[in-house]
């Protein structure tokens, strides 16, 4: 791939992103299941890896070629223009996309070590530290869940990679059961719901487009979303809501007053902002604001209509690179992929199509570093 060609890639993949992003909340408006919504963020997440994948393994249509009206000085400039943005492009990019990943392993690595300094809790004698019945871990006591403790946590969080774990602060052993299995019942739906594996989808997303805003933006609604799914498998009726607003403002207060000493993505009381937000919409819940709105869309329809969506705007393609040639509608297949193709005996077209201006415009590039050179050296 040369610079060019990269310079076009990230500059139609950026594009399609935002309409993918754009639909994907569009369609999460025409829901009223914040559980449709929270999935509807996952198959976002996954249409976006599939516009990369398709960019780089497939040819792309070019629906129009803008640069066949230039002139050929004028191409030339904005050619030599485009190596170098595409190089600088390209250098900054993996530099951003390493410092990420070096930052999730990091992260990984701190929450692993983390989770081995958590005191560990029976489940028979949890009961009994404060002389109260708490149905929720009477419930979960025969599954392959880990319940821990720890003194340097102000939230409760979950965790999930080879087996699920609910971290516990110590100063939460001492509330009522009734607040208990509200936190309880939070944290279980993060587990049940696959939660941990979504966020670890959205962190690939987040490492390969951190420079892209609506991705970042897409990771807040999805987190958002995910905080309300789990907010409403707290509460069994608008009666629970006051009470579970209340344990929510107790862990946020307690939270201000110290700081976290681990790594918490799925942790009960997560962002002031996020936390303003679920109990804004606890308070519309209870008001009955939210369920007098019926959902337009299914999941089903709606997940299909994001993918199928997406499917369209593959073909949505920037004409940036100036060396393309006019006489196609279609780029090259990339050479990794014609490679494979060429393997398995099937014969596709990997370069440009012959066209007299692309042969000039490569004379004129040579001309000119043929020029700059005898000029140093002259020099």
């Amino acid at each position: 791939m040369t610079s060019t060609q990269f310079l076009e890639l990230v500059v139609s993949i950026s594009v399609q992103i935002i309409l993918v992003v754009s639909i994907a909340y569009w369609l999460g408006r025409l829901v009223n299941c914040e559980r449709i919504r929270c999935r509807l963020w996952t198959v976002c997440n996954v249409s976006v890896l599939a516009l990369l994948a398709i960019g780089l393994l497939f040819p792309h249509l070019r629906i129009f070629q803008p640069w066949s009206s230039v002139d050929l000085r004028n191409a030339t400039a904005i050619v030599s223009l485009e190596k170098q943005i595409g190089y600088a492009l390209f250098f900054v990019w993996i530099g951003g996309a390493a410092l990420s990943l070096v930052v999730f392993v990091i992260r990984s690595f701190q929450a692993k070590k983390f989770l081995r300094e958590c005191k560990e809790i029976d489940f028979e004698d949890f009961a009994c530290l404060n002389g109260q019945d708490v149905p929720e871990i009477s419930a979960i006591s025969t599954q392959k869940l880990q319940l821990l403790t720890t003194s340097k946590l102000t939230s409760p969080f979950c965790y999930q990679f080879h087996r699920p774990y609910i971290v516990l602060p110590k100063y939460l052993l001492d509330v009522t059961a009734q607040e208990l299995n509200y936190i309880i019942r939070h944290e279980l739906e993060h587990l049940k719901t696959g939660h941990p594996l979504q966020l670890f989808l959205q962190r690939i997303v987040e490492t390969i487009f951190w420079f892209h805003p609506m991705v970042w933006w897409a990771s807040q609604q999805s987190a958002a979303s995910r905080e309300f799914v789990c907010d409403d498998a707290a509460i069994d009726s608008m009666s629970d809501i006051s009470t579970y607003l209340r344990t929510l403002l107790m862990i946020v207060e307690h939270g201000a007053s110290r700081a976290n000493q681990s790594i918490t993505p799925l942790a009960f009381g997560r962002g002031k902002n996020i936390v303003a937000k679920r109990a804004q919409r606890l308070v519309q819940i209870a008001s009955f604001e939210q369920y007098n709105r019926k959902g337009v869309l299914s999941e089903f329809i709606a997940s299909v209509s994001l993918v199928i969506a997406t499917i369209i705007i593959t073909f949505l393609w920037i004409p940036v690179d100036v060396l393309a040639s006019s006489r196609t509608k279609w780029s090259p297949c990339p050479s990794w992929t014609a490679s494979v193709l060429h393997d398995f005996g099937f014969p596709t077209r990997d370069f440009e199509i012959y066209d007299r201006r692309y042969e000039s415009l490569g004379h004129q590039n040579a001309e000119s570093s043929s020029d700059e050179v005898h000029g140093s050296d002259s020099n």
